[in-house]
């Protein structure tokens, strides 16, 4: 049984509150809500509970991100989901303190970015597409009506108070793809018809602020591209990774204090948000992929001060964090792990052994402050 289903079955279980206590700090103030996914750090029932109960004490946002793949039969057809799939949005609004915002996550595309995404089934996510989907381009009627379709259905099932239907769509597209401009065609006709539904449900795509396929010039462009059909700016962003230079010292001091001005200034009249970010506390080295990175955990707690500085003054909406703990103990227990999941292995605010980093007295310190 996949570790997230283990979850969804926990989560309906258990009732949690945040007991943060009055700000130490009135006088100070935060724009944003502030938060974690409840990607658990292990692949134990314990672990999945421990996690979700501490995400949500020290937050006053949780993010579920459905990057599983999508459930295209189902959807298409207004037939049931599948039980996984219905238990995974269960879990999202179970055991949450009354006043946690929920932002909801999902997307047409897979994990490459690139291509339509794998099947959500029972027997788990990331499943081969039906005959059906083979070939099928993101602009093809059916794709667009089922994803459509399946947006409505975990909108109504969560009633999340944000929501993005597609993940990091900058983060592999060329201007010059044909997929890229097929992307195009079905964000405006699914925009356009959920916010037909849904007038006042902030509705948006996440984009990455780095790219190995783009310069930054050209990945801003893509970006405001995107733009008519999106309601936030919303950034998904790693800084401790380099796409131009993967052997260096995380050092949040050798990158510039403003780095996601340039994406908020694509238009000033739309709200600013960070979808998911992270960094790194402890070397990351991948030799099949070419990464050396030196990291610390006083950078870490550098970062999380320098990013919390910079969407305050950016009036972010919300700022969501990846992950909570370190996750060594579900990477041990994976068979074979690709080299990719060790990526964001020690981004915790709490490391393998589950004690505290300086980052999480930093957030703490955040967390305490009025929300405006």
């Amino acid at each position: 049984m996949r570790f997230y289903y283990l979850f969804a079955l926990v989560l309906v279980c258990c009732s949690c509150s945040n007991d943060e206590g009055p700000p130490e700090n009135p006088e100070l103030t935060r724009s944003f809500h502030m938060g974690f996914t409840a990607f658990p750090y292990g692949n134990t029932i314990d672990a999945q509970l421990d996690t979700f109960q501490e995400v949500t004490k020290n937050s006053d946002i949780f993010l579920n991100h459905l990057d599983h793949g999508v459930p295209w039969d189902e959807a298409l057809n207004d037939l049931p989901f599948p039980s996984e799939v219905q238990s995974t949005l269960v879990a999202t609004k179970s055991g949450l303190a009354p006043n946690t915002k929920i932002l909801l996550t999902a997307t047409p595309a897979n994990q490459t970015r690139e291509n339509l995404a794998d099947y959500w089934n029972n027997d788990g996510s990331h499943q081969p597409l039906p005959q059906f989907w083979q070939g099928k381009t993101f602009d093809d009627p059916d794709v667009i009506n089922a994803y459509t379709k399946y947006c409505r259905r975990i909108i109504d099932e969560v009633k999340p108070d944000y929501f993005a239907y597609g993940i990091e769509v900058t983060a592999a597209f060329r201007k010059t793809d044909a997929a890229f401009l097929q992307f195009l065609t079905m964000s405006e006709a699914v925009y356009t018809n959920l916010k037909i539904d849904y007038p006042n449900l902030p509705i948006f795509l996440t984009f990455q602020d780095r790219s190995f396929n783009n310069t930054r010039q050209e990945l801003l462009e893509i970006t405001k591209m995107f733009l008519p059909f999106s309601d936030y700016i919303s950034i998904s962003t790693y800084p401790f990774l380099d796409y131009q230079n993967l052997k260096r010292d995380a050092d949040p001091e050798l990158f510039s204090d403003t780095w996601l001005y340039d994406f908020r200034n694509l238009d000033v009249t739309k709200p600013f948000a960070i979808s998911e970010t992270g960094f790194c506390a402890e070397d990351l080295v991948i030799d099949n992929l070419g990464i050396h990175v030196k990291a610390t955990p006083e950078w870490q707690a550098i970062y999380v001060t320098k990013l919390f500085k910079q969407a305050n003054e950016l009036d972010a909406e919300f700022v969501a964090w990846f992950v909570y703990r370190d996750y060594d103990n579900l990477y041990n227990a994976t068979p074979n792990p690709p080299d990719i999941f060790k990526v964001w292995r020690d981004n915790g605010l709490l490391d393998g052994e589950g004690s505290k980093r300086p980052a999480h007295a930093t957030w703490q310190e955040w967390l305490g402050r009025t929300k405006r």
